[in-house]
């Protein structure tokens, strides 16, 4: 019985390593590479996105500076670490954010009065190049995109 509780013990150990390394490796400031990232609409992509992940007690936070043409835009999304739902924002700006983990993957979830847009993250072996497959469940927003970011610093 101790042996079986001890494996038990060490399986539970190593998951939650693994889990804590996906969300480790985020940690940084990251620029997209917009050479090699695909947008649905190119009328409609940034020109620059700097996206910073930190982190802050059991908080993932994320805070994004997007410019499209002239205009940026700043804003910070903070995710709980266990998964459960937060709140960010209010009014029109308010949007509730979830961490979902599955299969290795993380993916950071948006839900507003739009929908719910996701983004499954992935970072490289190396660590130095983050892909992120960005989906928007919005019918009047096309965002099945693909953006790569490259670890700055």
């Amino acid at each position: 019985m101790k042996r079986y509780f001890a494996a038990a013990i060490g399986t539970l150990l190593i998951a939650v390593a693994v889990v804590a390394q996906a969300d480790q490796d985020l940690i940084g400031t990251w620029k997209m590479d917009a050479s090699r990232s695909r947008f649905v609409s190119s009328s409609d992509a940034p020109v620059s996105v700097v996206i910073k992940y930190e982190r802050a007690g059991d908080l993932l936070r994320e805070t994004l500076n997007v410019t499209k043409g002239k205009s940026l835009t700043t804003r910070t999304i903070n995710y709980a670490l266990d998964g459960r739902e937060l709140a960010n924002g209010t009014g029109d700006d308010g949007v509730t954010s979830k961490i979902i983990r599955k299969d290795g993957a993380v993916t950071l979830q948006w839900t507003d009065d739009g929908g719910v847009f996701t983004r499954t993250v992935s970072v490289s072996a190396d660590g130095r190049t983050l892909t992120i497959a960005a989906h928007d469940s919005n019918p009047d927003v096309k965002a099945d995109d693909l953006i790569v970011f490259q670890r700055q610093g």
